[in-house]
C-alpha cells in the first residue's frame, strides 16, 4: 500500500502539534475539593483526611489535606491546598474511629474536575489489611489522568500464519516494558523494550507504558499471539448472568494463552437474576418492573440487547447459567426456557450452572439456612464464610436435582463449584498458608468491593477472577492449568500463581459432577474430627482428601451433604457426620463427632 507524501507530512505535523499542546498543559494534580457531609455529620468531619497514593488503593497514602472546621450543613464546602504531585488513587476519610459515612465529594485539578459521584472509578476503601470495608471513606482511581495512554501493538491480537515481528508503541516519551511469561511488568519488573519482538511460537506478551510526567505506569495491555500449526481448537461459549459471571468476561483471555482459540459470547444484565433475563430476552420485561429498570440501565451502558447478541450465536458447546433466584420455581423455569432456546441452535450442547460466591455481609436465603435440601431432612445457618459457599452450592445442587426432574431430553446440567474456590482460598490465607499473604487480607487482595472479585487492570489487578476463571477452565478443557494458563493482568508472585492454578484444578477434580472424577480402590482416611468449642475442622491420614459432611443426622456421600471448605461451626442440635473422598480413590468410611 502507497502512502500519499502530503497525508503522512500532515500526519507528522499533526502529532507535533498534539505532543506539543499536551506539554504545555498543567499535570492534573489534584489540589482543590468540594465536599457535602450528610446531615448530622458536620462536627464529625473535623480531622478528616484526603490522601493519596501511587502504591496501591489500600497502601502507600500520604496526607494531602485535612478538614479543619465543621462544614456548614446541607451546602458545599471548598477546600484548597497545595499540591503538585499526581496520585492515582485518592480516599477522602472520616477521622478514625468514626462510623460515619461520608456525604458527597467532588475532587479538582485546579478548574477541572477529576472524579465524583458520577465521574471516574469511584471504590469504597477496604482496610488495609483487613476484610473489612471503611465505608466511613469515599475513594476514586484516576487511572485515566495519572496513568499515561497504554501501549499499542503492531499486528494487533490476532492469530498468525507465521513468525511474525511485534512492534510495541507509546507516548511520546515513555519507556514501554513488557513481560512473556504472564506477569504484568513494572517499572522494576519487565524487559524494556528497544526493538519488534520475533514471535515464532505461541506467545502472551504484557506491556505497559511508564511516563516521567505520570504518577503511575499505565494499565496493563496482554495479547496472545496463536500461530496457525500450534493452535489448539477451542470452545464457542454462551453465558447468561449479571456481573459475577461478567468476572469471567476474560476467561477466553487465560484459555488463549494456554493455546486455545476460544470464542464466548456472554448476554449479561447489572443484577440480574435468571427470569429477569429471560424476561428481557421475551420482550416481557416491559411487565416485569424490575427487569423493565435493570433493562434501561443496560441500555444506558450500552450493552446489547437480546437481537444483537442472539445474531452472534451460532453452534456452542456449552452455555453457563448463573442460579441466585431463591424461588426455585422461578429460578428452575428460566433456566430450562433458555436451555432450550439455546437448543435451537446446539441441541447437543452442555448446560453448566455456575455457582457464584455470596456478599461480605452474608446474609442469603442460604446463609441463614432456609433453603430446603433433598439430600438432607435439615440445613442449618451457615456462620463462617466458608459454610456460606457450602450452602451456596448446596442450594445450586438443589436446583439441578429438580432441573433433572423436569428437563428430560438433551445432556444434564452440570455444576461449576467456583464457590468452593472462594471458601478455600479464604482459609488458607486466614490461616497463613497463602504464600506471602497476610491473614485476614482476602478480600484487599482478591476484591474489587464486597462481592466483585477484582477482575481486569482497571481494578489493579485480576487476582479474583484469576482463580473464578481457572475453575471455568479446568472444568470446559477438562485439563489442570498449571503450566498451560498465565496469569495475565494479575500482582501474583509465580508461587501464588501456581497455588491459585493447583486450587482450581483440585476443586474441579476432586467435585464428581465435573465429571472428572475417577473412583478407586484404596480408601481414604476416615475424617477426624477437632474443636475448639466454636469451629470443627477436619482430616485425613490421606493428603488432599476432601470432605463431605451433614448436621442433622442423614448420612453423608461423596455426593450428599456439605462440602467442607474449612470450618464447621459448633451449633446447638447438629450432628456431625463425615466422610472423605479423594479422585483416584474409594470413599472412606463414616465418621461421627
Amino acid at each position: 500500500m502507497k502512502t500519499n507524501p502530503r497525508n503522512f507530512l500532515g500526519g507528522i505535523f499533526l502529532l507535533t502539534s498534539l505532543w506539543l499542546s499536551a506539554a504545555d498543559k498543567p499535570l492534573p494534580a489534584c489540589n482543590r475539593m468540594r465536599f457535602e457531609a450528610l446531615p448530622g455529620s458536620e462536627q464529625a468531619m473535623v480531622g478528616a483526611k484526603l490522601e493519596g497514593s501511587n502504591i496501591s488503593r489500600t497502601e502507600g497514602y500520604v496526607t494531602l489535606a485535612t478538614i479543619k472546621d465543621a462544614p456548614a450543613a446541607k451546602t458545599w464546602t471548598e477546600v484548597k491546598f497545595d499540591n503538585a504531585k499526581l496520585y492515582r488513587w485518592l480516599r477522602l476519610s472520616m477521622p478514625a474511629g468514626s462510623t460515619l459515612k461520608m456525604g458527597k465529594v467532588e475532587i479538582f485539578a485546579n478548574d477541572q474536575l477529576l472524579a465524583d459521584d458520577g465521574k471516574g472509578a469511584k471504590f469504597t476503601p477496604f482496610v488495609e489489611g483487613k476484610d473489612a470495608v471503611n465505608d466511613s471513606a469515599i475513594g476514586f482511581d484516576l487511572f485515566a489522568t495519572a496513568t499515561p495512554n497504554r501501549p499499542a501493538f503492531s499486528p494487533a491480537e490476532s492469530d498468525l500464519g507465521g513468525p511474525t515481528d511485534v512492534t510495541l508503541s507509546g507516548p511520546r516519551g515513555a519507556t514501554i516494558r513488557y513481560t512473556l511469561d504472564g506477569s504484568t511488568p513494572t517499572a522494576d519488573h519487565g524487559e524494556t523494550y528497544t526493538k519488534p519482538i520475533h514471535i515464532d511460537k505461541n506467545t502472551t506478551i504484557t506491556a505497559i507504558t511508564i511516563a516521567p510526567d505520570r504518577a503511575a505506569p499505565s494499565l496493563a495491555v496482554p495479547v496472545t499471539y496463536l500461530l496457525k500449526e500450534q493452535t489448539k481448537p477451542g470452545l464457542f461459549t454462551a453465558h447468561i448472568g449479571n456481573s459475577l459471571t461478567g468476572t469471567c468476561g476474560n476467561f477466553w483471555r487465560y484459555a488463549r494463552t494456554a493455546g486455545y482459540a476460544h470464542h464466548q459470547e456472554s448476554f449479561l444484565r447489572p443484577g440480574a437474576l435468571t427470569r429477569e433475563n429471560w424476561a428481557v430476552a421475551t420482550g416481557d420485561y416491559k411487565n416485569d418492573k424490575l427487569a423493565n429498570a435493570k433493562e434501561m440501565q443496560s441500555q444506558k451502558r450500552g450493552t446489547p440487547t437480546w437481537d444483537e447478541y442472539w445474531s452472534k450465536i451460532g453452534k456452542v458447546d456449552l452455555i453457563t447459567l448463573q442460579p441466585r433466584d431463591f424461588d426455585l420455581d422461578k429460578e428452575i423455569a428460566a433456566e430450562i426456557s433458555f436451555i432450550r432456546k439455546f437448543r435451537e441452535k446446539s441441541p447437543d450442547l452442555q448446560p453448566w450452572l455456575y455457582c457464584e460466591w455470596v456478599e461480605m455481609k452474608r446474609a442469603r436465603p442460604t446463609d441463614n439456612g432456609t433453603i430446603p435440601s433433598f439430600q438432607m431432612k435439615k440445613t442449618f445457618p451457615a456462620l463462617t464464610w466458608e459454610e456460606s459457599m457450602s450452602a451456596m452450592l448446596l442450594y445450586v445442587e438443589e436446583l439441578q436435582h429438580r432441573l433433572g426432574e423436569q428437563l428430560h431430553e438433551g445432556k444434564p446440567a452440570h455444576i461449576i463449584p467456583s464457590a468452593l474456590a472462594m471458601g478455600w482460598i479464604k482459609n488458607m490465607i486466614d490461616h497463613g498458608q497463602f504464600p506471602g499473604v497476610k491473614p485476614g487480607s482476602f478480600y484487599p487482595l482478591l476484591f474489587n468491593d464486597q462481592v466483585h472479585p477484582a477482575s481486569g487492570p482497571i481494578h489493579n489487578s485480576a487476582n479474583g477472577a484469576y482463580l473464578v476463571d481457572l475453575t471455568w477452565y479446568s472444568a470446559f478443557y477438562r485439563e489442570a492449568p498449571e503450566g498451560k494458563t498465565q496469569p495475565i493482568e494479575t500482582t501474583f508472585t509465580p508461587e501464588q500463581a501456581r497455588t491459585i492454578e493447583r486450587l482450581a484444578w483440585d476443586v474441579i477434580k476432586n467435585y464428581p459432577d465435573c465429571g472428572l472424577y475417577e473412583e478407586g480402590k484404596e480408601p481414604c482416611g476416615k475424617p477426624q474430627f477437632s474443636s475448639d468449642g466454636k469451629v470443627i475442622t477436619l482430616k485425613s491420614s490421606t493428603p488432599g482428601a476432601w470432605f463431605r459432611y451433614t448436621l442433622d443426622g442423614t448420612t453423608p456421600t461423596r455426593t450428599r451433604g456439605y462440602v467442607y471448605c474449612g470450618a464447621i461451626s459448633v451449633q446447638p442440635g447438629i450432628q456431625v457426620q463425615a466422610i472423605a473422598y479423594k479422585s483416584g480413590m474409594a470413599d472412606s468410611a463414616v465418621s461421627s463427632q
